[in-house]
């Protein structure tokens, strides 16, 4: 499936994105819109440069007009990742940001997909809804997918598997209010506590939890951002799109209250997303609550900052 999409801002998420689009050829043109015209004219070259080589792509320097001819826009401008406060510290800064975005989307009546990936991913993709009074199953967060990567990596190397090998989730909120779902995790199909049994091992559920939860501050610490693992989450949840996979991924997604927005169990389509019967299966008392408290944190920050 071939049409065009749109990258808003194009910080390091946003030139990573870019350029793996390119790489996959999803899409015949990918125009480029950030409030750095410079930045736009530069980074559309020097794609350009390497896209000539691939079959389809071509990038564009963009403007809010060419989205009537996009199938998707892609989110990603926002302020830049601190190893020292949360992603929830800085929404301000963040909301102010997309208010401009969302007021030039309004005004082109843009009506398809629209994907968030800046942060605070959760409330950004509550606040978009609300704003432009937009179809929630067309805006879609990447939500706590990259926490569930994460998990699964740290996980394999804690069993010294394949994270292949691994089946799980991480949902609540995208970062610090992530709540690792350890008792539906399963391993070569198995449960992870009957896997841990039968192989006579013990590991630290808390410790796993906790080192997936610094991650994302132990990377921006080391080299200053992340956004290699964020930039192929939004590649998958396009691919899902496309593809009509109906597959079940842990993305942001307005709560049935509709008065905030979560990282929840999504099945994922061509119509966009829609909460996931899977759900019902957390069962697990601990991680129920530990989800509640995320939500409430949520809740009660969107309700302060009179979002």
């Amino acid at each position: 499936m071939k049409n065009n999409c749109a990258v808003i801002g194009l910080g390091l998420v946003g030139k990573t994105i870019c350029y793996s689009l390119m790489k996959e050829e999803l899409f015949d043109t990918i125009f480029l819109l950030d409030i750095n015209e410079n930045l736009i004219e530069a980074e559309s070259n020097d794609l350009s440069d390497g896209a000539i080589l691939s079959t389809l792509s071509k990038i564009k320097k963009g403007n809010y007009n060419d989205l009537s001819s996009c199938e998707f826009i892609i989110i990603a401008a926002g302020i830049a990742q601190s190893s020292v406060k949360s992603r929830l510290e800085q929404t301000d800064d963040a909301l102010k940001i997309f208010d401009s975005i969302l007021d030039n989307l309004k005004r082109v009546n843009y009506d398809k997909f629209i994907i968030i990936c800046s942060n605070p991913v959760d409330i950004l993709t509550f606040y978009t809804i609300k704003k432009l009074n937009y179809d929630y199953h067309k805006v879609i967060g990447s939500g706590t997918l990259l926490d569930t990567n994460r998990y699964k990596n740290i996980l394999s190397n804690v069993l010294n598997i394949s994270p292949k090998a691994i089946n799980g989730y991480v949902v609540g909120e995208h970062g610090s209010g992530a709540v690792t779902l350890f008792s539906s995790t399963l391993v070569n199909n198995i449960s992870l506590d009957k896997y841990l049994l039968i192989n006579n091992l013990t590991i630290n559920k808390d410790k796993v939890e906790e080192e997936m939860k610094k991650r994302g501050f132990d990377i921006v610490k080391g080299k200053g951002s992340t956004f290699y693992g964020v930039s192929e989450c939004v590649i998958y949840i396009i691919k899902n799109i496309n593809f009509n996979t109906n597959k079940i991924l842990p993305l942001s997604i307005l709560s049935p209250s509709k008065d905030f927005a979560y990282s929840y169990l999504v099945n994922i389509n061509k119509n966009g997303i829609e909460i996931s019967k899977e759900n019902d299966l957390l069962s697990d008392k601990n991680e129920k609550e530990k989800l509640e408290n995320a939500k409430n944190n949520l809740m009660k920050l969107i309700k302060d900052k009179k979002i």
